[in-house]
């Protein structure tokens, strides 16, 4: 049941990567770029994506693993 959930959140986590890759990234990227020309920069969208994959791709499944069990039985 462990892996299940592990394998179920590891597939949010996917969409969830994907999703903010597609719709948040362009527009943090092109802020940066706007602000890197008035000296106003902040960090980097590079940065924030790669919270964002370590949240998404491992966090997510250690999550599922270990705390599976408990959210199944909520739902079910």
């Amino acid at each position: 049941m462990s892996l299940l959930a592990a394998l179920i959140f590891l597939i949010i986590g996917f969409v969830e990567y994907i999703a903010v890759q597609r719709v948040i990234y362009p527009a943090l990227s092109w802020r940066h770029e706007e602000a890197k020309v008035t000296g106003q920069q902040g960090i980097a969208p590079k940065r924030i994506m790669n919270i964002i994959k370590l949240q998404s791709l491992i966090l997510m499944p250690i999550i599922g693993f270990f705390y599976g069990e408990r959210i199944w039985n909520m739902f079910g």
